[in-house]
């Protein structure tokens, strides 16, 4: 059994792999963290932003703000993964690098795994991969390249996150004893 924990503005009472959105690191799917701190940092970003769009909002005619809540669920990992066809990625290395980018592409997934464990790409990760984008293509994913961008990524600086993306797969988790806490 493992600890995890996911970073949301939603009220959630079950886990729904269909709700999460696609062009995200491994798909679309339900993620969470070993970190509760990270949960929380999502969470509140998250929340901001939900502020700032109702603040855009609120002279539009019949718009209602809603109060915004960060949470940070707690759940508890079974680990208990047979029959599930499992992805780990134990560093950001070239086949990371490349699996982040065909995802962040795709509506959905690119793949076909139930869970997938590895580092967190994040928003700076998304613009240092941006800025090499082009030589990464036109390189085929070259060692060369792809060293050059995972060591100005700071791989030791990304925490690893669970991906969920099948039903099967979030069967594997459960909510913990205290079920959410209100965070930021």
């Amino acid at each position: 059994m493992k600890k995890l924990y996911h970073g949301t503005i939603s009220d959630i009472t079950e886990i729904d792999v269909s709700a999460g959105r696609g062009f995200k690191d491994f798909g679309k799917g339900f993620y969470a963290t070993a970190i509760p701190s990270h949960a929380e940092r999502l969470a509140i970003r998250n929340k901001s932003t939900a502020e700032k769009r109702q603040s855009f909002m609120k002279n539009k005619k019949g718009f209602k703000p809603m109060p915004v809540t960060a949470y940070r669920y707690n759940l508890v990992y079974s680990e208990d993964i047979a029959g599930l066809k499992v992805k780990v990625f134990e560093k950001a290395d070239r086949e990371w690098l490349k699996f982040i980018i065909q995802n962040r592409k795709c509506e959905d997934s690119a793949h076909d795994y139930d869970i997938v464990i590895g580092p967190t790409a994040d928003a700076e990760t998304t613009a240092i991969i941006n800025d090499y984008y082009d030589e990464l293509i036109e390189s085929d994913f070259s060692d060369e390249v792809c060293d050059k961008v995972i060591a100005e990524l700071k791989p030791e600086n990304l925490p690893k996150q669970y991906f969920f993306r099948t039903k099967e797969a979030v069967n594997t988790l459960r909510f913990d004893k205290v079920k959410r806490q209100v965070v930021g």
